[in-house]
């Protein structure tokens, strides 16, 4: 072989090694954080591996335990455990990874979880964001009847059956169909939404179309049985004379939709058609809205059926609400959906108010995060790079991400934090409750954190509420209790066995 080519050769191999080896390793800012794997500064498959497996989330929070809050899993990714991370990476405005898009993208059309840029997530997000804040769901006369309806003519009827004939309930399909339910009436109105509460076969036809959806890329999903559901749901909407009707006893105004559709009407930035659009948007609503909080209201009532002198604290607690959520109701009161809502149901912010009822629900968030894994960002290019927990100089393009799961079981600011202790969040001087707060993610943080957190509380607690006051419950089945290791993370048998008895008068 000619001399010269052999010296290319070896200056290629020379280079080559220098680059994808010794830069990585010695050369590269990200050489001073440490390792998940001795492979990880070459190589992304140690921890590609382990998302296969299904241990991420497990192997993420042991690896920070271990080395601290800024670990190295691939070539160009870090995971970060601290409330500096946090602040850092979705307080500073990060762009998201690819990955959203791959995973949660509708009729081939982006919408606010798997947009990418910011520029588009805020124009779209102003449009809706104001019928998911605090004070309007409170103030909502739409959602306090869809509200009433769904518990007084839906829920505890079910569950006041169960408890008559002592029949056993699985409460992981239940809580997932009144999540549904409840977001689709608030997206659509209550009578172009679901009733998955009452109607169980198709429920469970669509539970089963839902789980083979949500393991599919958007290309193999596309113009399925789950898209052409929301459609029709949308074109019910759409049918619709007017967006903001007068609230009467059977009806509501389809307020997400409608709030969408105007504003869409005003002009967009975005080159796709309307309709396909709102849908896309819909879409994610109904998905994240009633799997989450199906397994939020599932694992708290898995650990109140193992407390039942919690149970009746929560109960006395509950009483003190006027009127309080007694089911069935006293026919001789003259209460009635038709004359006054608000005599049927309690006012949203006495429910928020109530220390225990509350403390429940942020210990069962904490402790069975609905979604506890990584939620991926990408580093600027910027002329200063970035610098992380006092890592320096960190260059663009890198994959950086926080998790619920290793966040929430950080032991100083959670002492014992494998163990379910709602009177943590009783205790807690302000100093203390302000610690927590910073490591607390269930929802995410920043500019593109859960737009619906405030609707999903304040429907769990009417839930929880709702069942505490008139109920005892006891766990009759919890095999399979044990939470995925996932992004989205239910029980891994998919179900909670409970036994429902009415409360001693």
């Amino acid at each position: 072989m000619n001399p010269l080519i052999n010296i290319g050769v070896c200056v290629l191999l020379l280079v080559l090694f220098y680059k994808y080896i010794i830069t990585p390793i010695v050369v590269s800012p990200l050489s001073k954080i440490p390792n998940a794997h001795f492979t990880s500064p070459i190589l992304p498959l140690w921890m590609s591996w382990k998302r296969r497996a299904g241990t991420e989330n497990r192997t993420i929070f042991s690896l920070h335990q271990r080395l601290g809050p800024v670990v190295r899993l691939g070539p160009d990714e870090i995971s970060v455990n601290s409330p500096g991370g946090l602040r850092t990476i979705y307080l500073g405005g990060f762009e998201k990874d690819k990955w959203y898009r791959k995973a949660f993208l509708n009729y081939g059309t982006p919408n606010l979880v798997s947009m990418l840029e910011h520029k588009p997530h805020s124009v779209q997000k102003r449009m809706i964001s104001n019928v998911y804040s605090k004070s309007y769901l409170q103030n909502s006369r739409d959602l306090q009847l869809v509200s009433s309806t769904l518990l007084f003519d839906r829920f505890l009827p079910i569950l006041h059956s169960a408890a008559r004939s002592n029949a056993d309930l699985n409460v992981f399909d239940l809580t997932q169909a009144l999540g549904m339910d409840f977001t689709s009436a608030y997206l659509f109105g209550l009578n172009n939404g679901t009733n998955f509460l009452c109607n169980v076969e198709y429920r469970n036809q669509w539970f089963d179309l839902y789980s083979i959806f949500k393991k599919q890329l958007p290309e193999e999903r596309a113009s399925g049985e789950i898209e052409k559901w929301c459609l029709s749901m949308c074109e019910a909407a759409e049918a619709l004379d007017s967006f903001e009707k007068p609230v009467d006893s059977t009806s509501t105004n389809p307020v997400v939709y409608g709030r969408l559709s105007q504003c869409l009407d005003g002009g967009t930035a975005s080159s796709q058609p309307k309709q396909v659009t709102i849908a896309s948007e819909m879409l994610d609503h109904l998905i994240a809205g009633h799997e989450t909080s199906g397994i939020t209201l599932t694992y708290l009532m898995h650990e109140m059926s193992r407390r039942p002198s919690l149970q009746s604290k929560l109960h006395e607690e509950l009483l003190t609400l006027s009127p309080p959520l007694i089911h069935p109701m006293d026919s001789s009161a003259g209460l009635s959906i038709a004359t006054d809502v608000s005599n049927r149901l309690v006012a949203p912010r006495s429910i928020d108010a109530l220390p225990l009822l509350d403390a429940v629900l942020q210990e069962t968030l904490r402790l069975y995060a609905a979604a506890p894994a990584p939620q991926p960002r990408i580093t600027p290019f910027l002329p200063t790079p970035t610098t992380i927990e006092g890592y320096r100089n960190i260059p663009g393009g890198v994959r950086v991400s926080s998790s619920a799961y290793a966040l929430h079981r950080n032991a100083e600011a959670f002492p014992e934090p494998e163990k379910w202790i709602p009177e943590r969040w009783l205790e807690a001087n302000k100093e203390k409750t302000e610690q927590m707060r910073k490591w607390f993610f269930a929802f995410g943080s920043g500019g593109r954190m859960c737009l619906g957190s405030n609707f999903a509380i304040q429907e769990m607690k009417l839930a929880t509420a709702a069942i505490y006051t008139n109920y005892t419950t006891t766990i009759v089945d919890d095999e399979g209790i044990e939470q995925e290791d996932s992004y989205i993370a239910g029980p891994i048998g998919k179900r909670l066995i409970l036994r429902f008895a009415h409360v001693s008068k």
